[in-house]
């Protein structure tokens, strides 16, 4: 695999939305209570904020409210990211969860109540010194 191609697979696919909703998320291992509200969403999965104590690859149960609706669906996740809750406009500790599986219905349902067009940005713009490296080299 090459360097661009490493790049491009850590770019996100979906657009994340800064849209808080209810939730539960348990972990898979104990059934240990995460969290129960949304920072933000994607089609792909959310930022759960949480307290608890979860690690990288740990399994997720997930049950999340359609925003601006009535509608919960199910989906299983798995832990993608951590954050600390350390920089400036960090809510406190959350865990990136990316679907892993999710009923093509919901999945529809979720994209659904995520339409309109792409939000501005909370924060400015990631400086991507890999990638100006990378323009240089070439």
């Amino acid at each position: 695999m090459g360097l661009l191609e490493i790049f491009q697979k850590r770019e996100r696919k979906q657009v994340r939305r800064a849209l808080r909703t209810e939730c539960h998320a348990v972990a898979e291992d104990g059934f240990r209570f995460l969290g129960e509200r949304t920072l933000d969403l994607s089609e792909g999965g959310i930022l759960l904020r949480s307290d608890a104590e979860a690690e990288v690859g740990e399994s997720v149960l997930l049950s999340l409210r359609v925003p601006n609706g009535r509608t919960w669906i199910d989906a299983q996740a798995i832990v993608t990211r951590v954050v600390r809750g350390l920089r400036a406009g960090d809510e406190g500790r959350a865990y990136g969860l990316a679907f892993e599986d999710i009923a093509p219905l919901d999945r529809a349902i979720l994209a659904g109540s995520l339409g309109g067009p792409p939000p501005t940005p909370t924060r400015g713009l990631r400086r991507d010194y890999a990638g100006s490296v990378l323009a240089l080299a070439l």
